[in-house]
């Protein structure tokens, strides 16, 4: 199975992890190039209906017998980083440029924070990174805009660096121009809602998008 991934021209990958997740409102992409199970991560992927290409990780969480046909790349318990880490390397070092990780919220929270933190660490190694649970979406911008749908639910941002980035939002209920928003007082970006089909949101600096579906 690992030639057979290797030999793929990957560009996109879903990583499924384990935590909280409502599948049935997760929108996946038409045709990743590449599909991956982080250790219990792989009941996510079945609840979604999908077969995974490769299952990795230490297996404390998922101990059911494992499929036949997947690559599996078996861990050790005592490691240093966790299984979605692990699970997002491997998708990188096959090519993957753009990653969507089902999961990883809800259950322990160092997790999801952890989860949470590393869409920062993959947006700064260029990877276009995103983080769903299906009713809410979490993603990583880093001088550049991206637009926000209208799916009657929220939206928040928030300034990852220490002295803040600065923050446009359009076509939404509360708008702002050149905006500051501070780690220090994080509420100004806060429950914001799209009016028309859909947001634009543009940051200088480093800031997390969060959506939400209610």
């Amino acid at each position: 199975m690992e030639e057979k991934t290797e030999q793929r021209k990957v560009k996109s990958a879903v990583v499924f992890t384990g935590g909280g997740c409502h599948t049935e409102k997760v929108e996946l992409p038409d045709a990743p190039d590449l599909t991956v199970a982080a250790d219990s991560g792989l009941k996510t992927a079945r609840a979604c209906g999908v077969r995974v290409d490769l299952l990795a990780g230490d297996f404390d969480s998922y101990t059911d017998e494992l499929p036949g046909d997947a690559e599996i790349v078996r861990v050790p318990a005592e490691k240093d980083m966790t299984d979605t880490v692990l699970a997002c390397d491997l998708a990188i070092e096959r090519g993957a440029r753009e990653i969507l990780i089902v999961g990883g919220t809800g259950g322990r929270l160092d997790h999801e924070l952890s989860n949470l933190f590393y869409l920062e660490v993959l947006r700064r190694r260029g990877i276009r990174a995103a983080l769903t649970d299906g009713e809410n979406t979490a993603r990583v911008l880093i001088d550049e805009e991206c637009t926000v749908p209208q799916r009657g639910g929220y939206f928040s941002v928030f300034a990852l660096d220490t002295e803040g980035c600065e923050v446009s939002l359009s076509g939404c209920r509360y708008p702002l121009e050149n905006a500051r928003l501070t780690r220090a007082d994080p509420s100004l970006g806060v429950s914001n809602e799209v009016v028309g089909a859909y947001a634009v949101i543009k940051v200088r600096g480093a800031a997390m998008v969060m959506t939400s579906v209610k």
